[in-house]
Formats: C-alpha cells, sequence, structure tokens
C-alpha cells in the first residue's frame, strides 16, 4: 500500500470515532429523566451554573422541577416561604434568619466542577450516585494549598411515573439536603412570628 493511501485509510479509521460522536449527538440526549445519570447531569448543570445563592426563585424553582421530586420543590417553596415571613418579622436593620450559600452542595460557596461516581442502583426504582465536587478559587495563585477544595456529596434518585427524580443530596456527618431544609422550616415555625405571637 502506498503512502498516500495508507494516510487515506489511517484518516478514516481516525475518524470513525467523530462520526459515531456526531450519530450519537445527533440521534440526541435521552428525554429528561431517562436514566439517573441524565437527571444527575441536568441537575449538576443548573447548579453550577446557579449555585451560592440561597433558596431558588420561583422561576428557578420551576426549571429545577424537570429533575427534582415534587416533594423536593415542594419543601423548596415551603422554605421560601417561611424566610420571606423571617423577613417580615426581622426588625428593620437587624439580619433575618436566611438560607445563604449554596443550597446544594455542601460547601457555602458552591462548585465550579463535578465528577461522577459509580450509580448504585438499590432496586429498579430507587439509586445513589456518588459525586466528587470541586471548588477552584482562582484568587489564590497556582498550585496554592488554597486554591482547590474537593468533597464528596451523593445524590439519592427514585424513579416515579417512568421518570428519574432527584429526592434528595447527602452531605457528610449525616445531614441532607431535605434535612437541612426541613429544620429551617420548622425552626422558622417557632421562631420567625409576628410580634406578641
Amino acid at each position: 500500500m502506498g503512502r498516500v493511501a495508507g494516510m487515506v485509510v489511517l484518516g478514516a479509521l481516525l475518524a470513525l470515532p467523530v462520526c459515531h460522536a456526531a450519530a450519537a449527538g445527533a440521534a440526541g440526549r435521552p428525554a429528561p429523566g431517562a436514566t439517573p445519570e441524565d437527571t444527575a447531569q441536568r441537575f449538576y448543570g443548573w447548579v453550577l451554573a446557579h449555585g451560592g445563592g440561597g433558596l431558588p426563585t420561583a422561576k428557578e424553582r420551576g426549571r429545577l422541577a424537570a429533575v427534582l421530586a415534587p416533594s423536593l420543590v415542594q419543601l423548596l417553596k415551603e422554605a421560601s416561604e417561611t424566610e420571606a415571613r423571617c423577613i417580615r418579622v426581622t426588625p428593620k436593620g437587624d439580619k433575618g434568619d436566611i438560607i445563604e450559600g449554596d443550597l446544594f452542595v455542601d460547601v457555602y460557596e458552591g462548585a465550579n466542577e463535578v465528577a461522577y461516581g459509580e450509580l448504585r442502583k438499590v432496586d429498579d426504582d430507587h439509586a445513589s450516585l456518588p459525586v466528587q465536587l470541586v471548588l477552584v478559587d482562582r484568587r489564590q495563585p497556582l498550585a496554592h494549598p488554597h486554591r482547590a477544595y474537593i468533597w464528596s456529596d451523593t445524590v439519592v434518585l427514585r424513579r416515579e411515573n417512568a421518570r428519574w427524580w432527584v429526592h434528595d443530596v447527602q452531605f457528610k456527618g449525616n445531614r441532607s439536603l431535605v434535612g437541612s431544609l426541613t429544620e429551617y422550616i420548622e425552626s422558622g415555625a417557632k421562631n420567625c412570628l409576628p410580634p406578641g405571637s
């Protein structure tokens, strides 16, 4: 085989993975919620783009409803109502009982990137996905010991009505997203009361 012919064959072989990837892309991404991995990727896609801002707005909750279980969306709504009530009853000039920082990851400042571990299926309708999250503080110079922080969270997923949903996120120290929201709502019910109540 001549040099030119060999280069043509080599070029064709190298192009095969690209053609395959293009064909897969043309077929499209799985329907939202089709797999637990897809749900987790869509969730973290939103989290990384919007993190660090406390509770999501009503509009953001609407977008998150595509990946979060309805019960979790409802908890977020109740937490927002609690926060609004706490702000209303807080004397002017004081800081109300509000949720600050990134709610969806275990670090106040949020995350810049995520790496997915191996999916653990409990059964056909329950799974968990460990993730490694990364926060890079670009204010620090390269190789500085405080430039990058890496930690692990676990996404809890359930399939309902033929769709996978994020039901919770487990943090270290036996804490979780659902637990934090529930605790905040219960605390607000006791502490964020109008004067004289």
